[in-house]
């Protein structure tokens, strides 16, 4: 039997392997034959992992930390990880989803990733729009922004403009940018070692931080009635197949991409079929609370 995805004896690594996402592909991609590095607050239960690496992706220290138990070659990286931003502060969400991810690719991975590897982060479908001229703009500064303490000092004076924001909205404001930056490195990667990079972009599922969704949500019926034409909320597997063909060798002539695994809710919102619930720019709506206050 051909190995198509081609991942047998390959060096990986996957953020958030824990549970969820992460646990889901790293159990796959050890059954495929992966040597899978996991990278999480704590250890991973999958079997058969090359190592446990503990990171807290929201502390530079820590990445740092973690890195030098890595391999110096990597044939794959997953950035699964992230934080919904419901108990979380505004820039505590930007530096564990957005932050973390720009870092670990500026100071590792452009070193790190192999000629032909590829580069797969999780964002979110609550991070869609980020195409849209008048979103993108809002983008911009943080996506051009440098390295860690940079980027920080952009995050704390866009929300000094408008008080505090909550790490819900930021949670929206990170899933874009990161969408807007993996669009921005498909040039620079694929020039550097013919690189990779793409995106997954979830609907609600069923994982870890499902039930701060619904805390934002105002509970779990209304997570349960956006489940679209499919009819039931997506199982943390079914993002995790699409993360290995994304990073595998069937997706060779595969970057660029932002897949919506979303069983087409958002392709109903693109076609007018479904309200568009996303062209706003956060600037509009922290600017609308300021002036109800």
């Amino acid at each position: 039997m051909s190995d198509y995805f081609g991942y047998a004896g390959k060096t990986v690594v996957v953020t958030g392997a824990a549970s969820g996402m992460g646990r889901a592909l790293s159990e796959m991609l050890v059954d495929l034959g992966a040597q899978v590095y996991a990278l999480d607050r704590v250890d991973s239960p999958v079997a058969g992992l090359a190592k446990n690496v503990i990171a807290n992706l929201g502390e530079r220290e820590s990445i740092d930390k973690a890195f030098a138990e890595l391999p110096a070659e990597i044939d794959a990286y997953f950035g699964v990880a992230g934080i919904s931003g419901v108990h979380n502060s505004f820039l505590e969400t930007l530096t564990v989803n957005f932050i973390a991810n720009k870092y670990v690719t500026d100071t590792y991975l452009t070193e790190r990733l192999v000629q032909g590897g590829s580069a797969t982060f999780v964002t979110s479908n609550g991070g869609v729009r980020w195409e849209v001229p008048i979103v993108r703009d809002e983008l911009v500064p943080f996506v051009r922004g440098g390295d860690w303490d940079d980027l920080v000092r952009i995050a704390e004076e866009y929300e000094a403009q408008f008080g505090a924001i909550p790490g819900s909205l930021g949670y929206i404001l990170s899933k874009r940018l990161l969408n807007l930056w993996i669009a921005e490195q498909v040039a620079a990667l694929a020039d550097l070692r013919k690189i990779r990079v793409n995106a997954v972009l979830p609907a609600m599922t069923v994982s870890g931080m499902l039930s701060e969704f619904a805390e934002m949500k105002g509970g779990q019926d209304k997570v349960e009635a956006e489940v679209g034409p499919a009819g039931r909320l997506a199982e943390s597997v079914d993002m995790a197949k699409a993360l290995a063909f994304l990073g595998s060798d069937l997706a060779s002539y595969v970057s660029g991409v932002h897949l919506s695994v979303d069983y087409g809710m958002n392709a109903l919102e693109l076609a007018g079929l479904s309200p568009d619930r996303l062209s706003w720019t956060l600037r509009s709506v922290m600017a609308r609370q300021t002036a109800t206050v």
